[in-house]
């Protein structure tokens, strides 16, 4: 046991010691570029990524009809999404999911009103 204790604590005095013993002459450099002519990132013209959510909006919103607080958000960003997608590649699919985004969130808003006009009691609709 102690030339067990004896070894552990050779090698851990060794490693503290020899640790960076040596000189180091690397120097690091660092260069420093300025530029006036910064640029935004730009998406590829042929990202078809907008019409896509667009579409997904709309599917989700009409899943989602029966609570029209949430689909009213869903198809709002529906609206939004295929707005994005105008100048895009897929310009039919985003103009598709703009408008069918545009009524279901009509649709949607009015359906919200309604209930809570009516305090959430659909029975009171009649009265």
């Amino acid at each position: 046991m102690k030339k067990l204790s004896l070894l552990l604590i050779t090698l851990t005095t060794f490693m503290n010691v020899s640790y960076a013993s040596f000189p180091v002459t690397e120097t690091q450099q660092t260069e420093i570029v300025e530029t006036n002519n910064a640029e935004l990132p730009t998406y590829s013209s042929g990202n078809s990524l907008w019409a896509i959510l667009s579409i997904s909006c709309v599917l989700l919103s009409l899943m989602l009809i029966l609570n029209p607080l949430v689909a009213t958000i869903i198809a709002l960003l529906g609206v939004v999404f295929g707005a994005i997608g105008f100048n895009k590649k897929l310009k039919g699919l985003a103009i598709t999911g703009f408008i069918l985004s545009l009524i279901i969130f009509l649709v949607s808003a009015f359906l919200a009103f309604v209930i809570f006009a009516f305090g959430g009691d659909p029975t009171k609709l009649g009265d």
